[in-house]
């Protein structure tokens, strides 16, 4: 009887979880996909047990890789989710530092941007304009240069997250553009997840002083919930080129930012408004500034307002829309020395995009009854439409704007999409995904976009997954017209047909092998082998301008990439509160049939999290490595690192929540290569690596009301 009823409480919970995400417009799993229940003696606790059937529903649930609600078995890409649960253990305090510990995951902190590196692939200055990162679906990616953060410069602090899904190469045949090498999806709290009112604050040894303030009222179907945070930090003492006979010294490592939101769920309405801003210094000096001025530096300034509804008709379909408005700036200042002046050089680039989409999922064996119980078939399928005005200036402050150094340009375009995807499975070990995307763009060209999945399984202890995609990045209006009088040649004059190096798209090809399973209560395992194909590469390279009579940058159609390898990972827990992961990525990665830059070898990780000691903390430590990269300079390379991260947690003592930890244990700054915006006037003086984050002490305290 003891046995029964927690089983049947276990039940509840799942079809708990399974209705939340109902209520957003997307289909529940079918419970043959739901995750094993945990092997229990009648001695354990109710809680233990129901945490646990929790976490590995968040686990093993993946919303972002077909716009619905699909189990890891079933998504037609390699996935892994990071849970909050984790995210707080290991004292995660953004998100580049949650996706550190994912495999074949890299992060490359240019102290300009924490640039995302997956698979051995980071192209040098790229800023992850490569990868879509989206909060509950909705893409963060901005027109202008496609840019996007994921430190401090994202609408969302982590103690909103309920779990943050990464999914692995081009999902182009539903996203189009920018899901070109993965998607970061971010998934959010809901109030009867979250304390209904909570503050937390902190502060490290690099000097900053953070804090977030929030609260959630209501119930699954009716709620509200709102976050502001904030962070303040002084930043390192730095050296750069410490070998050199004249290093230079800076402390101008520092940043603020400030982002909140605001969450409405109303039965089958959701509306949610974000914001953030950041003001990043620049220590490195890029584009030959003055070093060490706490002048140079970055603002982001970003805004968005979105408004879904979804409906079902009958048991068999659902019609999702949204309807969505995006502003983003972005400010960058450096400083030089003008004959003995100081002159501030200003670029400044704006985007408003505005637009609606319309999803329909149809159950078809649930319409057909006579298809059978064991035979799945679905459909979904959408239209998008997007419309984007950018513009961009850049001038010297306080000259008058006629003179030749003011650069204006305007350039408004708009894409339309339309996208559809058919899931079969008419055995239960046998399973089918096929899917395409086109889309029409007004300044560059239109691209079909297929994916394929074939799915085997023997119920949920082992499976595999043959996959095929084809994706696409269309250049971004920075890459193709942007222009300062100074530093850039436009790829395209304005009308893009009078200069020879007009932009197209790049081009990638996905082939992949997954094996996955479960061999152990608790215990889950995924092993994947890889090739992507990626065409048409956009680089920058020196050009010379006729009119100005000097070398210039542009962007161009310059190489062919390759990345192939294999990746494994696991993780373990159990009810007694241990949790565990390993992974370990080998990728070999080509450009131009040589070795690529910045391109690491070997990425691997492991990390142990402690049930409660005491019934009051959890000790936890994650360790990663990362093989050598090249640098630009090919007799020069980034050394292997090892980063070791310690974190103790309270989850709860009277109300409050403690956080004590220690990030790179060992103090051996990483090498960062660095990319060619740190180039010199002298050759032989430029700026080939930066330095990584030294030691770092933090604590985060909060209370619940």
């Amino acid at each position: 009887m003891h046995r029964l009823l927690m089983t049947t409480l276990v039940a509840l919970g799942l079809h708990a979880t399974t209705h939340v995400y109902a209520q957003e417009g997307n289909p529940a799993i079918a419970v043959d996909e739901l995750p094993p229940f945990p092997e229990v003696t009648p001695e354990d606790k109710f809680e233990r047990v129901a945490v646990l059937s929790a976490q590995q529903t968040e686990e093993d649930v993946v919303v972002g890789a077909s716009k619905r609600e699909q189990s890891l078995g079933s998504v037609a890409s390699a996935v892994t989710v990071l849970t909050s649960d984790q995210v707080k253990r290991f004292g995660f305090r953004t998100v580049a530092e949650a996706l550190s510990t994912v495999s074949g995951i890299f992060i490359v902190d240019d102290r300009m941007i924490e640039r995302v590196g997956i698979r051995g692939v980071q192209l040098l200055g790229d800023a992850n304009t490569r990868i879509l990162v989206l909060i509950d679906g909705s893409p963060l990616n901005e027109p202008w240069s496609q840019y996007v953060d994921t430190s401090y410069a994202l609408p969302i602090h982590l103690d909103d997250v309920a779990r943050i899904e990464v999914i692995r190469g081009p999902v182009s045949s539903v996203y189009g553009t920018n899901a070109f090498l993965g998607i970061i999806n971010i998934v959010t709290l809901g109030a009867d997840k979250a304390p209904p009112v909570y503050g937390r604050v902190g502060g490290d040894s690099f000097g900053s002083a953070t804090g977030n303030v929030g609260f959630g009222y209501g119930t699954v179907d009716r709620q509200v919930r709102a976050n502001v945070a904030w962070a303040l930090r002084g930043g390192e003492d730095l050296t750069y080129d410490p070998d050199e006979i004249s290093p230079f010294n800076t402390d101008a490592d520092g940043l603020d930012a400030l982002n909140g939101s605001v969450q409405v769920h109303f039965d089958r309405l959701f509306f949610q408004v974000r914001g953030h801003t950041r003001t990043r210094e620049l220590p490195g000096a890029p584009y030959d500034s003055l070093t060490g001025a706490s002048g140079n530096k970055n603002i982001d300034r970003q805004f968005l307002a979105e408004l879904g509804y979804n409906r079902d008709f009958g048991d068999a379909v659902t019609i999702a829309g949204r309807v969505y408005g995006d502003r983003y700036q972005f400010r960058g200042l450096l400083e030089y020395d003008d004959a003995g002046n100081r002159r501030t050089f200003e670029s400044v680039g704006n985007s408003l995009w505005y637009g609606g989409e319309l999803r329909v999922l149809f159950d078809i064996a649930n319409a057909i009854s006579s298809l059978g119980e064991d035979f799945q078939l679905d459909l979904t399928a959408g239209v998008a439409a997007e419309w984007s005005e950018t513009d961009s200036e850049s001038f010297i402050q306080d000259m008058p704007q006629d003179t030749d150094a003011d650069f204006e340009i305007d350039r408004p375009f708009n894409i339309q999409g339309l996208y559809t995807e058919l899931n079969v499975a008419p055995m239960r070990w046998l399973a089918a995904t096929a899917g395409v995307r086109f889309d029409l763009n007004s300044q560059f060209e239109n691209k079909i976009s297929p994916r394929t999945a074939l799915f085997l399984r023997s119920g949920e202890r082992i499976g595999a997954k043959l996959l095929y995609a084809e994706g696409f990045r269309n250049p971004s209006i920075f890459e193709a017209f942007f222009a300062d009088g100074v530093r850039y040649r436009p790829a395209c004059d304005p009308n893009c047909d009078t200069m020879g190096a007009t932009l197209t798209p790049e081009l990638i090809t996905s082939y992949e092998a997954v094996v996955w399973g479960r061999p152990l209560p608790g215990l889950k395992v995924r092993a994947s082998l890889w090739r992507w194909d990626v065409e048409k590469l956009i680089e920058k390279r020196r050009v010379f301008d006729p009119v100005a009579l000097e070398e210039r940058l542009q962007y161009q159609n310059l190489a062919f990439l390759k990345t192939q390898g294999v990746e494994f990972e696991g993780s373990y827990r159990d009810t007694s509160g241990w949790y565990g992961f390993g992974n370990v990525s080998f990728a070999d990665v080509t450009r131009n049939e040589e070795d690529a830059l910045n391109a690491p070898n070997l990425v691997a990780k492991l990390g142990l999290s402690t049930p409660r000691i005491a019934g009051t903390l959890h000790v936890s430590s994650d360790v990663s490595y990362m093989s050598e990269r090249q640098t630009r300079d090919e007799d020069e390379s980034a050394q292997a690192h090892v980063m070791w991260n310690a974190a103790l947690y309270v989850p709860d003592y009277r109300g409050f929540d403690v956080t004590i930890g220690v990030r790179n244990v060992l103090g051996t700054r990483p090498e960062v290569p660095a990319q060619a915006d740190y180039d010199r006037q002298d050759p032989e003086a430029d700026l080939l690596l930066i330095p990584g984050p030294g030691r770092e002490f933090f604590g985060r305290l909060g209370y619940r009301f």
